[in-house]
């Protein structure tokens, strides 16, 4: 008879248990705390690509270039950039991009930019930052000249307004010591951070040297140079999109 009594009072234990655990459960989803939304899945809406030439360049028919997008593309719907909008439209329609070359006012001059050259930039207020840019900077002064202080303080400055994701792209061209400064900063930063290592070691797939008699112009990437980067680019980046 104790046995039994034992095993009933046990029962009726378990029951008031899980009864309990029901009513927390219920109080949790309530609504008196939100959940907390991962960083990676707030929605991107306004994107920032600023870059050198590969990014934009306007026409300039002395060195035989017309175009008025990645310089050495055939045509604005086949540079990285564009190629890039589309791949992002997909999963956002109403995205909104700013795309500027900075060339002349960071990426030659980085160690004494004047920030005022960025503020369009700036107010823009953008969600993700993709900073592509490395080729018009020799790679030793990249070190002597503290590339990843000043790269730190451009995207401080861009984030004044906003608080955005960022996103580093490797050079083009090989530059050791700027790719490892970048990889370096995203990984201190929580940034992502791009490679482009083999793309210019395949010269006559993915440079335009056989399109333009400018050997300039012709070391910029090809359609398929440009579609490898806006690739490499969409790989590490797409996460933010499929929310």
């Amino acid at each position: 008879m104790r046995k039994r009594t034992s095993e009933y009072a046990m029962g009726i234990l378990m029951q008031a248990i899980m009864f309990c655990s029901a009513l927390l459960c219920q109080a949790c989803s309530s609504g008196k705390q939100e959940p907390i939304i991962p960083e990676e899945t707030v929605k991107i809406n306004k994107v920032l690509i600023l870059g050198n030439s590969i990014t934009f360049h306007g026409s300039k028919p002395d060195i035989g270039w017309t175009g008025n997008y990645g310089m050495a593309a055939s045509s604005e719907s086949h540079d990285y950039v564009h190629l890039l909008e589309g791949k992002i439209k997909t999963h956002n329609a109403s995205a909104q991009f700013s795309i500027g070359n900075i060339a002349a006012t960071f990426e030659r001059v980085f160690w004494q930019a004047d920030t005022s050259h960025f503020t369009t930039y700036r107010d823009f207020k953008p969600d993700l930052i993709i900073l592509r840019i490395g080729e018009n900077i020799t790679d030793s002064l990249a070190v002597e000249k503290s590339l990843d202080k000043h790269v730190e303080s451009l995207i401080s400055y861009l984030k004044q307004n906003s608080s955005p994701r960022v996103c580093l792209v490797g050079s083009f061209w090989p530059n050791a010591n700027i790719n490892r400064i970048f990889e370096e900063l995203c990984v201190k930063n929580k940034w992502d951070y791009v490679s482009l290592d083999g793309l210019y070691q395949n010269r006559q797939v993915n440079t335009a040297i056989n399109n333009f008699a400018n050997a300039g112009v012709g070391m910029h990437p090809s359609d398929q140079g440009m579609k490898e980067i806006s690739e490499r680019i969409w790989a590490k980046i797409q996460y933010l999109f499929l929310i």
